[in-house]
């Protein structure tokens, strides 16, 4: 069973946390000797380095992928990525509702999967936050809290949900939603990661880009301070 769950763990890194990125960068390189160039020197140290920094190279792709969208004036895509200004606290409060809601879905979710014999793990990125020193600690929360929701949304709602909605928005929220899951493989938490998922497309189709991207990092945000306090006065922690 953890060979399975490594193998879809590495998979899920690989096809979802790094493919998009690059070839979403690479269709908006114009010039074709640059494209060539990236192609053959750069494609394969970069499969590389994310296997194993995940989502470091993978962010940065992203972010001058925006620049890319800025400047070329993709008015499709400009509309996804319009401002928030003046929503924050709408989604400040959408957010408080839906961590309640999820909270208690899950507990019950957990508990069902218990009771019918399951032996429930604690999620490996919690694994490292409670083990790790504190110098790798702070490190992986500027990836959680900062990295991750800019790549991850990016990702997930603007390139695959995006994408599929031209076939149905219904099968393409419950399609990256379960991809997303995958990416953060785990069974205690594949209810929260699937709802998370769900709520974040209708973000993205209700608010743009920059509001799934900020209900990720108040999400990501307040998990990685609880886990810190936990962490500091040495609360252990349940599944």
């Amino acid at each position: 069973m953890q060979r399975f769950a490594d193998v879809i763990k590495f998979l899920s890194v690989l096809l979802l946390l790094a493919l998009p990125p690059w070839f979403s960068l690479v269709k908006r390189i114009r010039n074709r000797k640059k494209r060539r160039f990236l192609w053959t020197f750069v494609f394969i140290p970069y499969i590389i380095s994310t296997i194993y920094t995940q989502n470091v190279l993978p962010f940065f792709a992203v972010l001058i992928t925006l620049y890319f969208i800025k400047n070329q004036r993709d008015e499709e895509e400009l509309f996804y990525l319009r401002s928030i200004k003046g929503q924050i606290l709408y989604l400040i409060v959408l957010n408080i509702i839906f961590r309640l809601v999820v909270t208690l879905l899950s507990g019950i979710y957990a508990n069902i999967l218990i009771k019918l014999g399951f032996k429930l793990q604690m999620q490996d990125v919690m694994k490292l936050f409670i083990e790790k020193p504190w110098k790798e600690v702070i490190y992986l929360s500027i990836m959680t809290i900062v990295f991750a929701p800019i790549l991850e949304e990016f990702i997930f709602r603007h390139i695959l949900y995006r994408y599929f909605s031209k076939v149905n928005k219904m099968f393409s929220a419950i399609l990256t939603s379960f991809l997303f899951m995958l990416l953060h493989y785990n069974l205690a938490g594949s209810l929260s990661f699937f709802m998370f998922g769900l709520f974040n497309c209708y973000l993205y189709d209700k608010f743009g880009y920059k509001a799934a991207v900020f209900n990720h990092f108040l999400f990501n945000f307040t998990s990685v301070v609880l886990i810190l306090i936990f962490k500091y006065y040495n609360i252990p922690i349940t599944t």
